[in-house]
């Protein structure tokens, strides 16, 4: 569980507790379930209750304990949506973090169905402000290519300029996602130098789309693009295993 989820998950099961009760509970009771799990006193236990009245989640009943008012079982809904978000978003950054031959080819086949659209859209929304920059990253590439330096961020910068002028925000934060660790974009730029691949060439040919304000050819060249990344380190790992020792 990370740092970010804990505090809500406390929280959330403190309430969720409150809730299933059929009576009202008290820092005594919580103190023997939700104590021993999070190595809490009793208190601090009474503490959180005391903010939970503050918050107007929980009312006190008497000398019982606590029930839940009509706002905290709405934060109770509130924070398991949230939590339910927070876990699958962790869950694939731990994907994105993992390293090697399946798991690269995954995060590429998630970045062609993605960026296929960010390309049609980009050949239809793009401005010329916008086509210049991604001359000028291009332009950019090549001038670091021919100094045998391999554009990692050059790279990273005309798919988020492409992504951009798509203007679909939810295409753009799913993109940017996948994008998070960076590891595809230097791995698979050192995976295509090495197996010789042209660098610039399919970057040329999407923006030559995007320019002629072709959907259908954005899309075919972006798909093309990544269908090459994606065969390119399919052919660099059977390489490197047929250079291991006993092979």
């Amino acid at each position: 569980m990370t740092l970010e989820i804990q505090p809500l998950q406390l929280e959330y099961e403190f309430l969720q507790v409150l809730l299933e009760a059929r009576a009202p509970l008290g820092a005594s009771t919580l103190v023997h379930t939700l104590g021993k799990k999070y190595a809490l006193s009793q208190a601090t236990i009474g503490r959180k209750l005391m903010e939970f009245d503050y918050q107007g989640y929980t009312v006190l009943k008497g000398r019982r304990g606590r029930v839940l008012t009509d706002k905290g079982v709405a934060r109770v809904h509130y924070l398991e949506k949230n939590l339910q978000q927070k876990n699958v978003n962790s869950q694939l950054l731990r994907l994105l973090n993992n390293s090697g031959e399946s798991a690269l080819l995954d995060v590429l086949v998630a970045r062609r169905a993605l960026e296929r659209e960010i390309a049609s859209l980009a050949a239809i929304r793009a401005t010329p402000e916008e086509i210049k920059l991604l001359e000028a990253s291009i332009a950019s590439q090549l001038e670091l290519l021919s100094r045998d330096i391999t554009p990692y961020e050059e790279d990273r910068e005309f798919h988020m300029l492409l992504a951009l002028a798509a203007r679909n925000q939810v295409l753009l934060h799913a993109v940017q996602l996948v994008w998070q660790t960076g590891r595809d974009f230097l791995e698979t730029a050192d995976i295509r130098r090495t197996v010789g691949s042209a660098l610039v060439v399919d970057h040329r040919n999407i923006l030559d789309a995007v320019i002629a304000g072709s959907a259908g050819q954005a899309e075919a060249a972006m798909v093309t693009h990544i269908n090459q990344m994606i065969e390119d380190v399919k052919r660099y790992y059977a390489i490197q295993n047929e250079e291991q020792p006993g092979s």
